[in-house]
């Protein structure tokens, strides 16, 4: 994926993972952070009872390896416009924000195609972009595990209900 660029507004690990991998597949992967607090995963510090050095978070370096970072306010008129000159460059568009946010802050696909109309938006939800759900965020726990299927699955039929999940970021990477 030499010469291919990816510009990703993500948090967490689904999405971030995705852009992870396409950079160890050679492509050029920006990752736009909030210039103060960053992406909202940097303050998980404690992972099932273990604390994290927040300069060596595997929660962080996992999904997020391989990339180049900026600070951008995308809430803002001048972090658009930051915004929309890194994706005029870009092939593909990575996001994980639900439709009010993309909308509010003005990178959902209408806004992105109208600085590069052939880009490709590649967007990840918990529940999909139509529907009832569309709004409702999830993570794997409730999306993936649960909802999934993958829990009843994997459950023994001699319990009483279904087994929690093992481990964090089950179906992300």
């Amino acid at each position: 994926m030499k010469g291919i660029r990816v510009l990703e507004v993500a948090q967490f690990t689904f999405v971030p993972a995705a852009g992870a991998v396409l950079a160890d597949w050679g492509a050029d992967v920006i990752k736009v952070e909030h210039p103060v607090r960053g992406d909202t995963q940097r303050g998980f510090l404690n992972l099932s009872g273990v604390k994290l050095d927040p300069l060596r978070n595997p929660m962080m370096e996992h999904p997020n390896r391989g990339k180049r970072s900026v600070g951008i306010d995308v809430s803002t008129a001048e972090g658009q416009a930051l915004l929309y000159e890194i994706a005029a460059t870009a092939d593909v568009f990575l996001t994980n924000y639900l439709p009010a946010v993309r909308q509010k802050n003005r990178f959902d696909i209408e806004h992105i195609r109208a600085v590069n109309p052939d880009i490709i938006y590649a967007r990840g939800s918990a529940f999909g972009d139509k529907g009832e759900e569309r709004e409702a965020g999830g993570f794997d726990s409730t999306a993936f595990w649960t909802r999934g299927g993958i829990s009843t699955a994997v459950s023994p039929p001699e319990l009483d209900g279904v087994i929690g999940q093992p481990i964090g970021a089950f179906g992300d990477s």
